[in-house]
């Protein structure tokens, strides 16, 4: 690859009419030094990240996109793109997390961001793809730091390595820490991921869980302000209404699905309980009882 035919790459895509452009510039000879001196369980994982890398390894030269970063501004700014600041040195395994490559490149980042809004290029900063639950809030807080409160993207996160085929649940698990804990924008992952390039139902399932995840993460943060349909499904469930309930759930007629193939025998029940239902029997018993009834 030429550095010329990169740059050339990027502003063609600009005249195009994208709008995101992900760009590796934050990688450069002092991160690699880091990456190599402390080493690494899961290694280099980012794509971009592992080809601008090994360019700068096979050429003994400092990373173009860095080198040249103030020309990919003036394309950017021209075209008014916003940039998604890419992070190449993101760990690609939970015991390489928050690590010093990590760490170096962020820092970069940051001045990075601060060059970009000098110019009134909107940035939007990526984040760690496999990171413990516990190292979440810690990323997130960071990172504001450092890039004076740009918006942070968090690629998932991934919070355990050892589920493939159910990593959506993975993420969303990791999707609800980062929201409640002050990320801007979530990368879902689907149940294909580390197996497989993702086919549609992998992508359905994939959106669906981490929009579940960010919703919760949402919720901690402000129950009134987001968790308002919830405070009506409870008033839905407790008085039986059926119909209520699937206008209230997230996907209506997934949930009508499941009910409608396994139907009760009473239609204000479902089959789990049946005429056993807890909510009818205290609806019956325990709600008409007089507040004093056990003083």
């Amino acid at each position: 690859m030429d550095p010329d035919d990169m740059i050339k790459n990027i502003e063609k895509q600009a005249k195009d009419g994208i709008d995101f452009m992900a760009i590796h510039c934050s990688v450069n000879r002092e991160t690699l030094k880091r990456l190599k001196r402390q080493g690494r369980n899961g290694g280099l994982v980012s794509r971009g990240g592992s080809f601008i890398s090994s360019w700068m390894v096979h050429n003994d030269c400092e990373n173009p996109l860095y080198e040249n970063y103030d020309q990919i501004l003036d394309i950017v700014e021209e075209y008014d793109v916003c940039l998604s600041m890419a992070n190449a040195m993101r760990a690609g395994a939970l015991t390489d997390s928050t690590d010093r490559a990590q760490i170096q490149e962020l820092i970069v980042l940051g001045e990075l961001v601060d060059r970009a809004r000098e110019r009134g290029v909107q940035t939007i900063v990526e984040g760690p793809g496999h990171i413990p639950i516990n190292e979440i809030e810690t990323n997130i807080n960071i990172q504001k730091k450092m890039c004076n409160n740009a918006p942070f993207y968090m690629l998932g996160p991934i919070v355990t390595d050892i589920a493939p085929a159910y990593d959506h649940i993975v993420s969303a698990i990791g999707a609800a820490q980062c929201a409640k804990s002050g990320a801007d924008f979530i990368c879902y992952v689907t149940p294909a991921e580390h197996l497989a390039l993702p086919d549609v139902e992998d992508v359905k399932n994939g959106v669906i869980a981490t929009k579940i995840g960010a919703h919760a993460g949402d919720i901690a943060i402000d129950m009134e302000r987001f968790g308002e349909d919830d405070i009506k499904m409870a008033d839905a469930r407790k008085s039986l209404n059926w119909s209520q309930q699937y206008d209230l759930a997230m996907w209506p007629d997934d949930a009508k699905a499941i009910r409608d193939k396994r139907p009760p025998e009473a239609n204000d029940t479902c089959t789990m309980c049946g005429n056993y239902c807890a909510i009818k029997i205290v609806n019956k018993w325990l709600d008409k009882a007089d507040k004093t009834a056990f003083d």
